[in-house]
């Protein structure tokens, strides 16, 4: 077997200008990959190709040395398909008939082996030789990627009897049905003429799009029949792909991509592929808007998706929804398409179309999406910083009125009031301040009686009376006085008669006062 493989890698390499064939290769990147990488990926070697070789058996195939290359040609032939590809070699001359018809297998030289050992034949019926193939092709479970090749280096000379008498007639015409009846995925005819005039475009008038190679010398029949090799390969990838060749690449927005908020924002795209044989990649990927406010970038460089494939992208969304507003709920709302574009390709593309000829255009799906962007713009937050500010400063205003207030409590009790010229007068306190006058206290000038504790947390109260004999601010004098002692002010004399509240039962109450 080893053998086998190194004649056909010797023949894949005279014959490379011709054609791209399958052998295993590395997994696919951004770089455009090998015909032989492709057919490995698609395992062409696993699909099972028909081919029917018509071999001219007649005595003219003796003629320097013509039939025994023959033979050494299909040896090199054989051993370059795939064990599981299905062939019969049809031998031709006075009649058509099948030396073999099976799979190619590893051992070429026993599937050529079974050739005539000699070419002794006296005729060269090329009709029966066609229809033998076209029998062989409607055998039940024939693949469906069928090759037919012909070579022979004379004209049609049926012998006597024959149902092709001509090269043209009844039988003709029937065979010529026959062959635009056949229905396969994929039926390639070639027709080798081995000398220079031949019966050899015959093949065509049966086989619609045959090809009539152009003749040559013995010497290079190996990279003739390469042709139908190599067109056979093609035809198997092009069936294993199907359709693959229109799928793409579906992208899916998040779901976080129906509300955009100011600021920056990122997303997470996902690219899917619905391809089921071939690897793609994207590159050049873009997101465009219409908002001019709106900025969105992606990452630069190829994304590489394999065969049913996905990848993450990540967009970066910058949204400018523009000043801050006086009013504390104002919000500002609009909406924008977001279109994610790219190139999509393939490390196949070339191969595709040209190896394979086929109209590779993978498309891009689902790229658009509709957005909404809202975004708080009004100044609640400062409405409220405001709000609490003065509230701590309203706090703090009441906690002052509050201690002034304790600081300066209310008057109670009586101020006896002895005037310089020895006359006293009782003036009942209340309020948080009292004059004294002639009127109320009997006294020249003016003068005022406020309480007044030494803090906050104390409960002693004194009172604080100013007084001025002549009322002027020069002469004020000023002094305190506790309950039940007494002050000298101008020449006038103040006793504070004051008993402090008892609390009896939760209740505060005045025990009485003395004088």
């Amino acid at each position: 077997m080893g053998s086998v493989r190194r004649t056909a890698a010797g023949l894949l390499a005279v014959l490379a200008a011709l054609t791209a064939v399958g052998l295993p290769g590395g997994p696919v990147t951004a770089a455009p990959a090998a015909g032989d990488e492709v057919y490995a990926a698609l395992g062409v070697n696993r699909v099972a190709g028909d081919y029917v070789v018509l071999v001219d058996v007649s005595r003219s195939m003796r003629e320097g040395g013509r039939y025994e290359r023959v033979k050494a040609s299909l040896r090199s032939f054989l051993a370059a398909l795939a064990p599981d590809d299905r062939i019969a070699l049809v031998a031709f001359a006075d009649s058509a008939r099948v030396v073999h018809d099976g799979p190619a297998g590893r051992f070429p030289d026993q599937v050529v082996g079974k050739l005539p050992r000699t070419a002794d034949g006296q005729h060269t019926d090329i009709g029966a030789a066609i229809e033998t193939s076209l029998r062989l092709l409607n055998r039940q479970g024939a693949p469906q990627i069928a090759t037919v090749v012909l070579l022979t280096d004379g004209r049609h000379d049926p012998p006597t009897g024959s149902a092709y008498p001509f090269e043209q007639g009844y039988a003709w015409n029937q065979l010529a049905g026959a062959g635009r009846s056949l229905r396969k995925a994929s039926l390639n005819a070639y027709a080798v003429p081995l000398a220079g005039s031949t019966g050899a475009p015959l093949l065509a008038r049966v086989y619609p799009g045959a090809r009539i190679l152009a003749p040559a010398s013995i010497d290079r029949l190996g990279e003739q029949l390469e042709q139908p090799k190599s067109a056979a390969r093609a035809a198997k990838a092009r069936n294993v792909l199907g359709d693959d060749v229109s799928h793409g690449i579906q992208v899916t927005w998040p779901a976080a991509t129906g509300r955009i908020a100011a600021g920056r924002t990122r997303l997470e795209v996902r690219l899917r592929s619905t391809a089921t044989r071939i690897p793609l990649v994207v590159d050049h990927l873009a997101v465009r808007s219409d908002r001019p406010d709106l900025r969105v970038t992606v990452p630069a460089g190829p994304v590489e998706l394999p065969v049913g494939g996905t990848a993450t992208v990540p967009v970066t969304v910058e949204w400018d929804a523009g000043p801050r507003r006086v009013a504390p709920l104002s919000q500002v709302t609009a909406s924008t398409t977001l279109t994610l574009s790219g190139d999509v390709g393939s490390p196949w593309a070339d191969v595709l179309t040209g190896d394979l000829g086929l109209a590779f255009a993978p498309r891009l799906d689902g790229g658009a999406t509709r957005v909404s962007l809202s975004a708080e713009r009004g100044s609640l937050r400062w409405w409220v910083t405001g709000g609490a500010l003065l509230l701590v400063l309203a706090l703090a205003g009441v906690g002052w009125w509050v201690r002034r207030r304790r600081l300066a409590p209310p008057l109670a009790g009586t101020l006896w009031v002895r005037a310089p010229g020895g006359e006293e007068r009782e003036l009942p306190l209340a309020g948080r301040r009292a004059a004294l006058t002639a009127g109320s206290a009997g006294l020249p000038g003016y003068g005022e009686v406020t309480a007044s504790r030494a803090s906050a947390a104390s409960s002693e109260i004194h009172l604080v009376i100013r007084y001025s004999p002549d009322g002027s601010a020069v002469g004020r004098q000023a002094g305190t006085c506790g309950p039940g002692e007494t002050v000298e002010l101008g020449g006038a004399a103040f006793t504070w008669r004051y008993v402090a509240p008892v609390r009896r039962g939760g209740v505060a109450s005045v025990s009485g006062a003395a004088r």
